[in-house]
């Protein structure tokens, strides 16, 4: 499987111009054999939208989707957006197109509302996780906050899911501690250990640029099973990373380590059900 991620800088609210960003990326990724292309966690609309949510949201049948899937052609998609529901909701939700069509949305379920974070003010929270079959094998979508939630990680891959695609817009926090910030850092130690865990590949797609003084670092990057860097792209600059995965390294990963299979779901259905029933003098 060829993959590339697009680390791209959105412009803030401008959903035209931010289309027409994604097409010339999506161009130059089919050029490259790319089988699926990644974008980061609201590439469409750039990330600190407050109250410009309703201007820039996106019902699933908007005709914007046609326009993409055209584009993308036999290249699987990930883009990412503000969706409206139909009750006229919004969400922060990743886009899959695949086959000439819109084929999966991911809502984002765990939103980041704290330190520089305000986003459950403004969009509402996920309530499904599922991982969802492609052309280029079987992917589990997440964003950003998701990712911190290891019970989410788990569900994707308990679905099948071989590879993780993580959509995600971090700026920089604390960078007195070398080049590479700190929670860059965290989120890099986090990903090889979900990789190594579980025995999956993971595809982490950042943003570049800067928002209202937040600035994204990047350093998108392909992991592989085994937890190591397939292929990085660089801190702060836009680049198109394209790297391969073989995804039969998965597999073996899976038969030397079986965690999903061993999982006991009957365990963990019967916990939660007595976490979530136990009297609050016990909480």
């Amino acid at each position: 499987m060829r993959i590339a991620l697009a680390q791209c800088d959105p412009t803030l609210g401008d959903v035209d111009r931010n289309l027409r960003l994604h097409l010339d990326w999506i161009g130059r990724a089919r050029e490259s054999g790319a089988g699926l292309l990644v974008f980061p966690e609201l590439s469409l609309t750039g990330y600190l939208l407050q109250d410009m949510v309703p201007e820039v949201s996106r019902s699933r049948t908007d005709a914007l989707w046609t326009e993409l899937a055209a584009a993308a052609g036999p290249m699987t998609v990930v883009a990412g957006a503000i969706e409206e529901s139909r009750a006229r909701a919004q969400y922060i939700a990743g886009f899959l197109l695949s086959d000439g069509r819109l084929s999966h949305v991911h809502r984002k379920a765990y939103l980041a509302s704290y330190g520089v974070f305000d986003e459950a003010r403004y969009v509402g929270r996920g309530d499904r996780v599922r991982a969802v079959d492609t052309p280029v094998g079987r992917i589990g979508l997440a964003i950003c906050e998701d990712a911190w939630h290891p019970s989410l990680i788990s569900l994707l891959l308990l679905d099948g899911a071989e590879l993780l695609v993580l959509q995600v817009a971090s700026p920089v926090r604390d960078l007195r501690r070398g080049g590479l910030p700190h929670n860059a850092r965290i989120w890099m130690d986090t990903l090889r250990t979900y990789a190594r865990l579980f025995g999956c590949a993971i595809a982490f797609c950042n943003r570049v640029g800067v928002e209202d003084g937040l600035v994204f670092w990047g350093h998108s990057c392909l992991l592989g099973p085994d937890g190591e860097e397939i292929a990085s792209a660089p801190l702060y600059e836009p680049d198109l990373l394209v790297a391969d995965l073989d995804l039969e390294s998965v597999r073996e990963a899976r038969l030397n380590n079986p965690v999903l299979r061993e999982e006991r779901l009957d365990l963990t259905r019967r916990e939660l059900g007595r976490l979530l029933h136990r009297p609050e003098d016990e909480g």
